[in-house]
């Protein structure tokens, strides 16, 4: 291996940290969102232009998410700063590259590349081995304090999680897939099996005809009844071998849901009659002895998740449709508190069968606390950056209003254009706290009564301030009174309006209305852009969501304005959706009960 750093970069425990590298089963894989979301945030975070998720390998350094190095997917191991950076356990920095003995000679440094500033913080294994790093970049030199490094080595084990979890992802992939396989097999040993069992009960049947009309000639017939009873017993031996396959099939697929760790459960359509596996039983506290009725599960389903469940398997009961659904149980025996994930459906009345609906339970506690670790970890580094943020508005403003008094008409402008930046940071790091809340239902609403006439005014206002690129017109607005958080409606508003300023092509036009249908203020945003296929309409309002096209690479968002808008929507029990057309614009929907209709329903 080409050494250019003049000192040994290879661990002693290199053959190792490599064998733990490859069982993430990750090197030289495609770019994947939860990597490059991380990435993405590190040049926000550090205003750097570039940050790299490397792994390192025996020879080249993979890098797993690329922001700002074009489309380069690896490098020589040997000249990769990433290859020192794995020899220490804590931060690597060189706020001077060109000052660093060892890095001299480095081409990324001496060459056209021009490396100036480089940290990067290691990705250790629970087991203590540094497989790569997430690094940030810059070719001005730089200083770089102690929080920087720690908020550094906390995106860094963010990385790491994503890592740890898309392995659990593979391996539970694969188990159940040989779970659907050992499934596939013995559904078609019991369809074989019941074919033959219900060959060998017509042959009974046809031999019990026989014999019925040769005891009414027995006298005439004792040699061929004698026959019969031979084939009786060959038959009867038949059937106990099919139902000995039966049992064994039955076996077989009870040890595939063993394996899988799922609880099974069974309700009766009409009497609601609850029948529970011992696994199931386990899952909410109770010994496999007890008897749990349908209602105590529910009650023993957390109290904010409770009557969501219950009207769950209502509505699939009713509708025949299939059944999803993930909650938090507080466990009878210890209070432990553990989350699920319920899958089932509906199996309609056949041949006399009663209607039944059935399903499985899995445990995904484990999954639940790796995200909400996640969150917590933004939650914390959003609610550190809202001060300084805070401070940096306030200063600009400052500046801004003496270049105004001193007639200096570009700094103001200049320092005007970075206060639109601060702001929308600041849009950014709300729309994390939001995202956090949401998470939790706890999104707070401030509930007053006004016109959404007068909300719509005041957007149109701030676009004809903040928006150049594109004509946005206003449709007029009829006074509609509504009761609802006027400031979080208005965040929907601008989101949507800015989506359609971000996805469609400068000098086109945007189109808002505000219309009440029967009981609804429904707000609609236009736009010309490039539309949205088929496939993404369904997961556009999940979190963390981008539609993957070459087309809107560029387009910045980390995936959760429409997931928030979804939320706060659903928190005034309004309805949010969209129709849009692959090259002929899309246009938003959302719509809010008017106040008229809040009124007659507290009233009913």
């Amino acid at each position: 291996m080409d050494n250019t750093f003049g000192k040994n970069i290879i661990p002693d425990n290199d053959e190792l940290r490599i064998e733990a590298l490859k069982r993430y089963k990750i090197l030289d894989t495609p770019p994947e969102n939860a990597f490059d979301n991380v990435a993405k945030l590190a040049t926000q975070i550090f205003d750097v232009p570039v940050s790299l998720i490397s792994l390192v390998d025996a020879e080249q350094v993979y890098f797993k998410a690329n922001v700002g190095m074009g489309n380069v997917k690896s490098t020589s191991r040997g000249v990769s700063l990433c290859s020192l950076s794995i020899l220490d356990k804590n931060v690597t920095v060189f706020e001077n590259a060109p000052t660093e003995p060892c890095l001299l000679t480095n081409p990324n440094v001496a060459g056209s590349f021009g490396l100036r500033f480089y940290a990067g913080a290691p990705l250790t294994t629970a087991d203590g081995f540094r497989i790569g790093t997430l690094c940030i970049i810059d070719k001005t030199p730089r200083t770089f304090d102690e929080k920087s490094r720690f908020i550094l080595e906390s995106l860094a084990k963010i990385v790491m999680d994503e890592i740890e979890l898309r392995l659990s992802s593979i391996e539970e992939a694969g188990k159940q897939h040989t779970i659907s396989e050992s499934a596939e097999a013995v559904n078609e040993e019991l369809k074989a099996t019941n074919d033959e069992l219900f060959f060998s009960q017509r042959m009974v049947e046809e031999l019990n005809e026989e014999l019925s009309t040769t005891n009414e000639e027995i006298t005439a017939a004792n040699e061929e009844l004698i026959a019969l009873n031979h084939s009786l017993k060959v038959s009867q031996r038949s059937l106990y071998l099919s139902n000995a396959k039966l049992a064994e099939s039955e076996e077989i697929k009870n040890l595939a849901i063993d394996q899988a760790e799922l609880g099974i459960w069974y309700i009766d359509a009409d009497t609601r009659e609850f029948v529970s596996s011992p696994r199931l039983k386990d899952f909410f506290g109770y010994e496999a002895s007890e008897t749990m009725a349908y209602d105590a599960a529910l009650n023993h389903i957390r109290e904010d998740y409770r009557s969501i469940v219950g009207a769950k398997v209502e509505e699939a009961i009713a509708s025949g449709e299939a059944y999803d659904l993930e909650y938090p149980i507080i466990s009878k025996k210890d209070n432990r508190l553990r989350w699920v994930r319920a899958t089932g459906k509906l199996n309609p009345a056949d041949n006399g069968r009663r209607s039944y609906f059935s399903g499985t339970i899995m445990d995904i506690t484990e999954r639940k606390e790796d995200d909400q670790r996640k969150n917590g970890f933004i939650s914390i580094v959003s609610h550190e950056l809202k001060t300084p943020l805070t401070s940096m508005s306030g200063y600009i403003q400052v500046l801004q209003l003496r270049a105004t008094k001193n007639g200096d008409d570009f700094s103001s402008g200049v320092l005007g254009r970075a206060l639109l930046q601060v702001r929308k940071m600041g849009s950014l790091i709300d729309g994390f706290l939001n995202m956090k809340r949401a998470e939790t239902r706890k999104i707070p609403l401030d509930v007053t009564v006004f016109d959404m006439a007068e909300l719509v005014k005041e957007s149109e206002v701030e676009s004809m301030a903040t928006i150049s690129s594109h004509n946005v017109i206003f449709a007029p607005v009829e006074r509609t009174i509504v009761k609802a958080d006027r400031d979080k409606i208005g965040q929907v508003i601008t989101n949507l309006i800015n989506n359609a300023v971000k996805y469609s092509p400068r000098g086109t036009t945007i189109n808002v209305a505000c219309v009440t249908i029967e009981t609804n203020a429904v707000i609609s945003v236009k736009d010309q852009g490039i539309g949205i296929a088929a496939q993404d309409l369904k997961k556009l309002f999940e979190r963390f969501y981008r539609v993957n096209r070459k087309d809107i690479e560029t387009v910045s968002g980390f995936g959760i304005g429409l997931y928030l808008c979804e939320e706060i929507v659903q928190a005034h029990s309004g309805k949010i959706w969209v129709e849009s057309e692959l090259g002929k614009g899309s246009t938003f929907f959302f719509s809010i009960p008017t106040e008229s209709s809040i009124t007659k329903l507290e009233e009913s």
